[in-house]
């Protein structure tokens, strides 16, 4: 069998993934919106039109289309800043000092990473307040800003990374840099306007919140919390209303990648770049930054773990056999589906060196979330009979675009003196990894494939579920077991060694790549 039709056999599994997990549900959810109001069960037609056409979209929000991206984007304010100008600082310097540098610098940021609980972090923030009457906007900063900081440093140093090799053929970091920039701009604003955990929480804690509260952004936290009405007939226009710019946002970041001929290298171990003279007189301006953020934004959870209400009858090890188990499930299969299709794209080349682009098809859904298209996959659980059940708990999504696109740009830059596959599997294992814990501490699916008698619950959906009955953390039932003390120590050692052990050894590169195998 030649290569190409090998390269399409393999590219074969993430191009069905992509029709099931994304194209049906978003074709599924624009022809929802040609349908009349009286084919939906148990609803009244809309006062200004029964037909849900894209008409009079202020009644359906109660604010408007601009306001409400507006909202979205003060809420990426701070993420922004953060992963443009503060991480960039940080991993400059960090890479000014060496290798040493890099290390320790990996090592602070491995502790927000292990300790990613959105939930947790939300709600121990939240509960500051003393009036209970907390901020969207502070909270939701204040609570991602080490993890945001994080991401965006690991992304940097790989930008930053430089060998002997690079520093003889003069290669600088400049576009790179911009690169990553750039999608981290995209994919910070993607997340924005799909956020969920924040505005429901913070909608949940308040003692009286209002029917039309400010604070809640258009997409399914305005549905589930009161903000329009929750009717079938509604969720189809918010669905699309989200689906809009993130999907543009995706295409751009796509393009950027492609257009920069993006790839990402496996440097050799034995030839670590060199340190500047200067570079150690940075980290002791830029280190204290980057604890205090980490310090600051997860000492509020810290401070109240062994402080939970408890889980009354309920059973400790089921709880986290659903939190945890399910995820797996999709994240083991929507990696290895991803990396496989990335091996085709970048060393088996179907189309020949324009291979990369067919991640084109795939663009449009890479900072698509559950959120977007979660009523249309909610529907489709209803319709296999599995709301309420154990396997409706599993993440609905058998395709990471985002996995696919890394692991094209990694076989991309394979060289001849490594090989590829080797190579890239603590690659898979990092990806099964991070969409694991994605996975385990995601709140809206629980909730959305809940049934009324709470039979199948997670940890964070039970959380937030006790959440608005207390006034602090005490009386929030299992808080402790959103990210178990146990777990949280074991992600710690195990992100710290993939940073320093794998991920120091990877390098962002633009423009032409190395000879390929």
């Amino acid at each position: 069998m030649s290569r190409k039709r090998l390269g399409w056999l393999l590219l074969a599994p993430a191009l069905v993934a992509l029709v099931w997990t994304y194209v049906i549900p978003t074709g599924t959810t624009i022809g929802n919106l040609t349908m009349r109001v009286d084919d939906f069960p148990y609803t009244e037609p809309d006062p200004p039109t029964d037909r849900l056409k894209l008409d009079n979209l202020d009644y359906t929000l109660h604010l408007s289309y601009s306001e409400n991206l507006g909202r979205a984007l003060l809420l990426a304010a701070t993420p922004l800043f953060l992963a443009l100008l503060v991480a960039p600082l940080l991993a400059f310097a960090a890479q000014a000092a060496g290798r040493g540098g890099r290390l320790l610098t990996r090592v602070l940021i491995s502790v927000p990473l292990a300790g990613y609980a959105p939930v947790a972090h939300l709600l121990a923030w939240a509960f500051v307040a003393t009036d209970r009457e907390p901020s969207l906007y502070l909270t939701a900063a204040a609570s991602s800003a080490g993890v945001v900081l994080a991401v965006a440093v690991t992304f940097y140093l790989a930008a930053f990374r430089e060998t002997e090799e690079d520093v003889a053929h003069r290669r600088r970091w400049h576009r790179p840099a911009y690169v990553v920039g750039g999608v981290l701009a995209l994919a910070v604003v993607a997340a924005a306007i799909q956020s969920f955990n924040a505005p429901f929480l913070v909608w949940a804690v308040t003692p009286v919140p209002p029917p039309d509260p400010e604070n809640l952004l258009i997409g399914p936290a305005s549905l589930l919390s009161g903000a329009v009405d929750a009717e079938p007939h509604n969720q189809p226009k918010v669905s699309l209303l989200v689906l809009l710019p993130v999907t543009t946002l995706g295409v751009l970041a796509t393009r950027l990648l492609l257009r920069f001929r993006t790839r990402i290298e496996f440097a050799p171990r034995s030839r670590p770049g060199p340190a500047r003279p200067d570079g150690w007189l940075a980290l002791p301006l830029t280190l204290p930054v980057l604890m205090a953020v980490v310090v600051a934004t997860g000492l509020p959870w810290v401070r109240t773990l062994g402080e939970d209400g408890g889980i009354g009858n309920l059973s400790a090890a089921e709880i986290l056999v659903n939190t945890w188990l399910p995820p797996l499930l999709s994240a083991v299969v929507s990696v290895l589906v991803a990396a496989v299709g990335g091996f085709a794209l970048g060393v088996l080349r179907p189309i020949g060196e324009r291979s990369p682009r067919l991640l084109l098809l795939f663009a449009p859904w890479l900072f698509v979330g559950v959120g977007p298209l979660v009523f249309a996959h909610r529907d489709r659980a209803e319709g296999a009979d599995q709301v309420g059940t154990w396997f409706g708990l599993v993440p609905p999504v058998w395709l990471s675009i985002p996995a696919l696109v890394v692991f094209t740009l990694f076989f991309s830059g394979r060289s001849a003196r490594t090989s590829p596959v080797r190579s890239a599997l603590p690659l898979v294992g990092i990806a099964v990894g991070v969409h694991w814990v994605l996975g385990a501490q995601d709140l809206l699916w629980p909730a959305m494939v809940g049934d009324a008698l709470a039979t199948q619950l997670t940890a964070p959906t039970l959380a937030a579920t006790t959440a608005a009955l207390g006034q602090k953390v005490e009386s929030v039932a299992g808080f402790d077991l959103i990210l178990p003390l146990p777990v949280l120590l074991v992600l710690v050692a195990v992100v710290v060694t993939a940073q320093v052990g794998y991920l120091d050894r990877l390098a962002i590169r633009t423009g032409n790549g190395p000879d390929p195998v």
